[in-house]
């Protein structure tokens, strides 16, 4: 069974000896490695990493009764963010006085236990935490300086995993194309009139006339646009000859209509993306069956009929009781 855990090293006790005079100790670097130590070596011996991979990262030392409490920390995304995937087997503290070259303080060794740590990619982040504490047997000044990029708090590593959570999310979303949806009003002071050089020219769409373009932020010339009028604002839409269609446009929607409504409407939009506009296949929506207390899609069955607009009516040529009774009265007078 190989050894597991930490100590401080032979060379960190020389360090904290120094202390006596009243220096400063500065914690300069923290580095993990996935090597595992030699046979016949002591953890306390070590002065150096057997196989450094990355810098780590620590929570706040803090000093109480002459011993030091921190939790050695390293992320994946760290320094660019980890390329390959390793075992981490071991970590060390390194630290100086102001009149001491840098030495490896504190040393520790997963033993038999390693953990794995993935490589950083999708913005997954692979935490690993190991609480250590580093007895000076006296009152010491503790100080940082090691990398400020590394240093974080318990606390602020959970804010940038939110933070970087979020973004993954917002990526998903925006390569998803995802949809805006907010409340308008379509002012009725603000229809144009379209001009046209050739009126010969004129096509059917051509009716409309009129034109109007709304602000939303955020919109795009690609995206697709659905609007649900409010129920207030149907009877002068209809009255104006809203167009059924809209069109999306850089900040912007576009409305035309036959005349200019004569008061504003108030409507909701949905501005879809490229990706999951009708028709696009983005969508895993799929139609319910409608029952006696649920809305959903029906087929039309005997008895129906649907027209070219979509409309739905009863067949109203059935043969009547009277009808039946004269048919068969032929019949049986037939065969007698």
């Amino acid at each position: 069974m190989s050894y597991y855990g930490g100590t401080i090293t032979v060379l960190g006790r020389d360090l904290i000896t120094s202390l006596v005079a009243g220096e400063t100790i500065e914690f300069t670097r923290i580095l993990v490695g996935k090597g595992s130590m030699p046979e016949g070596v002591e953890p306390i011996d070590m002065t150096e990493l057997v196989e450094p991979v990355a810098e780590g990262a620590s929570t706040v030392p803090v000093v109480d009764n002459g011993v030091i409490t921190m939790t050695v920390e390293y992320r994946n995304d760290m320094n660019g963010g980890l390329k390959d995937g390793f075992w981490l087997r071991e970590f060390g503290v390194f630290a100086k006085t102001e009149n001491s070259e840098e030495v490896l303080l504190y040393y520790a060794t997963l033993g038999d236990s390693p953990q794995p740590v993935n490589a950083y990619q999708d913005n997954r982040i692979d935490i690993r935490r190991y609480p250590i504490t580093i007895s000076l047997a006296l009152e010491a000044n503790v100080q940082v300086v090691y990398n400020p990029g590394a240093f974080i708090t318990a606390g602020e590593a959970q804010e940038l995993i939110d933070a970087m959570v979020n973004d993954a999310v917002g990526n998903v979303v925006k390569d998803a194309a995802s949809a805006i949806i907010t409340t308008i009003t379509i002012p009725a002071d603000a229809w144009q009139k379209r001009e046209f050089d050739d009126k010969s020219n004129q096509t059917y769409s051509d009716e409309y006339v009129y034109f109007v373009d709304v602000e939303i932020d955020g919109c795009m010339e690609t995206m697709f646009p659905t609007v649900a009028l409010d129920k207030s604002s149907l009877e002068p839409a209809g009255k104006a000859g809203l167009c059924p269609t809209a069109q999306s446009l850089s900040g912007s929607i576009r409305f035309w209509a036959k005349k200019a409504p004569e008061s504003a409407l108030e409507a909701t939009v949905a501005l879809l993306g490229e990706s999951i506009k009708p028709g696009s296949g983005g969508s895993s929506y799929v139609l319910p069956t409608a029952t006696a207390t649920r809305l959903g899609g029906v087929k039309v069955g005997e008895g129906l009929q649907i027209t070219e607009d979509g409309t739905i009516s009863t067949v109203t040529d059935f043969a009547t009781s009277d009808d039946m009774e004269a048919m068969l009265e032929e019949a049986f007078n037939e065969k007698s």
